[in-house]
């Protein structure tokens, strides 16, 4: 009897051992590191088979259901089986459900072994191995979010800078990068989303965006959102030209209950290979220098990478670095170039522009205007001409002398700034000279969109007596929607217009062209000035047509301060 006694001791020891181990394991597994719901689930698998004979169990499931969300938003459904016996259950299973974050349910279904009822002992087990799953499948979650949160843009949904660089040092790493290209770009003209819609639904307009460049893309290409409007783009070699043109022509349709509105998005770009790139953070490098290039030549370009684009890009950047400091310096001179009424050979006016002098040379303005215009600093060189322009006035009226009015180009960067009208009145103030003696000289906009801007910026110089012009008639979006919509007081037409004096082909539609458009614009009241006149015979040809008023080396070049005096003086025999 002691023996036997002795010997079921044995084994009860025996079995405690077993089971002790077998919960050991079953900690351990689930513990072990999980960079992937898809490892963690495998690391259940395990952990739960080690406790199968211990609980009876005979099917372990795990369902995940996350409705659509900000951080998923399609949603997710996964239903994975754990451990399954093979043979089938039909007793009731033992049910624990728990929510997660963003109404984010887990549901853990538990089927006994053959036709097993779980005792209540077994029960309390089986909380426990349910809470450890949960606790382990909560942790993988959050870290998932962490790293969806981590690795994307949340505005739009799509791929933060941060993760297409892990994509291109994986892709280095596999000695494949040499196989992609890479597209920098920005959305032209989205600013005018928020015009027509309200910021909250451009955002959506933004991320409907961003998801249809997604939808271009093969399954090992990525778009990365870099803010703003601005993207990168990771594509195949082979897809890159594709792509480039369905980036360039993106036609997006936005639906609300009350407006539907179809965009049309152009896009300014600058693409490079990836050659001979050994750190993942170079990707963008040659792109960016691209895209800059791109912005240079204007909206809507699009360029590769070249080490003379490089060049090109360092000589613009050299002008643009030191532009702030030649302006405090004094090296920008104002020229005037007198305009003349026809029909007096009489100076009416003047054209106010600038020239660049740096250790004695003369810098020809399109040298450095264009890359001033498109970087933005155009802005405050425009307000240095006109201050410049009042002084030289002011000056002026101190000594007894009267002064036509001059009119200073003002660039289509200023249509984004709220408070230009009353910048330049506080500027003409601050000389203490009549406001008539300022003119305004607006470019054509090259979007319809802008006509509104330009119409309150006209209306609001027009209440302080100053008068405004439109330069480069003709080159822009839509002329004739220009004078229609803007109250302008002067149309100045391009010189692209005005027939030249060789016979040529199109001479003839040249003189329609020309003499419908200033009958045009003196039937709507408003004075005409022909630019770029050369020649006598052009002289002639406008006054015939009806012009009222030249400006050209027919009569004078841009003149500097004291020689425009001169002229001024002397006026034109």
């Amino acid at each position: 009897m002691r023996e036997m006694s002795s010997m079921k001791r044995e084994e009860t020891l025996i079995i405690k051992e077993n089971t002790g181990r077998n919960w050991k394991a079953f900690f351990e597994e689930l513990c072990k590191e999980a960079v992937s719901i898809e490892m963690s689930e495998e690391h259940m698998k395990r952990a739960v088979s080690f406790l199968a004979d211990e609980v009876q169990l005979g099917k372990v499931e795990v369902e995940l259901n996350a409705p659509p969300s900000k951080l998923r938003p399609n949603g997710e459904y996964r239903n994975t089986v754990l451990y399954n016996r093979g043979e089938a259950c039909s007793a009731d299973p033992y049910v624990m459900k728990y929510e997660m974050a963003d109404n984010e349910k887990i549901r853990i279904v538990i089927y006994p072994w053959r036709e097993e009822v779980f005792t209540r002992a077994e029960q309390e087990l089986l909380q426990i191995i349910c809470q450890e799953i949960f606790q382990q499948l909560s942790r993988i979650t959050m870290r998932g979010i962490l790293q969806h949160i981590i690795e994307t843009d949340m505005a739009t949904g799509v791929a933060n800078q941060d993760a297409l660089i892990q994509t291109a040092d994986r892709l280095l790493a596999e000695n494949r990068l040499q196989e992609y290209r890479v597209l920098f770009f920005n959305i032209h003209n989205f600013k005018y989303v928020n015009k027509v819609f309200t910021y909250a639904e451009g955002d959506v307009v933004l991320r409907n965006y961003a998801n249809q460049i997604r939808g271009m893309l093969k399954e090992d290409e990525i778009v990365a959102r870099l803010g703003g409007d601005n993207f990168v783009v990771l594509v195949r070699n082979e897809n890159q030209e594709s792509l480039t043109e369905q980036i360039c022509n993106l036609r997006l349709t936005y639906v609300t209950p009350f407006k539907t509105k179809e965009f049309i998005f152009g896009a300014t770009m600058g693409i490079s290979t990836l050659e001979n790139i050994k750190i993942a953070r170079e990707v963008m490098a040659r792109a960016s220098i691209a895209y800059q290039a791109a912005r240079q030549r204007g909206a809507g370009s699009v360029v590769f990478f070249s080490p003379e684009v490089q060049q090109e890009l360092m000589k613009t950047q050299e002008i643009i670095s030191n532009f702030l400091p030649a302006l405090e310096a004094g090296e920008f001179i104002v020229y005037y170039q007198p305009k003349v009424m026809i029909s007096e050979r009489k100076i009416c006016g003047a054209e106010a522009l600038v020239r660049w002098v740096r250790d004695g040379q003369v810098i020809p303005p399109a040298q450095f205007l264009p890359q001033l215009e498109r970087e933005g600093s155009i802005c405050k060189l425009d307000y240095y001409v006109l201050e410049m322009t009042c002084r030289f006035i002011r000056d002026r009226l101190g000594r007894g002398k009267e002064s036509p009015c001059i009119s200073v180009n003002f660039s289509r960067k200023h249509l984004d700034e709220d408070d230009m009208v009353e910048r330049i009145i506080e500027i003409i103030e601050r000389y203490g000279i009549d406001h008539s003696y300022i003119e305004i000289e607006l470019t054509e906009s090259e979007d319809f969109q802008n006509y509104e801007i330009m119409s309150r910026i006209v209306n609001g110089l027009k209440q302080y007596g100053i008068g405004t012009s439109i330069d480069d008639f003709g080159t822009g979006f839509s002329s004739l929607n220009m004078i229609k919509k803007v109250d302008l007081n002067v149309i100045k037409i391009d010189k692209s217009f005005i027939p030249l004096e060789w016979e040529y082909p199109e001479k003839e539609k040249d003189k329609i062209m020309f003499g419908n458009i200033v009958g045009l614009v003196r039937q709507l009241g408003k004075k005409t000035i022909a630019e770029g006149v050369e020649t006598q015979e052009q002289l002639e040809y406008l006054k015939e047509a009806g012009c009222d008023i030249v400006q050209g080396y027919v009569f004078d070049r841009p003149l500097p301060e004291a020689a425009f005096e001169e002229r001024l003086t002397k006026g034109y025999a």
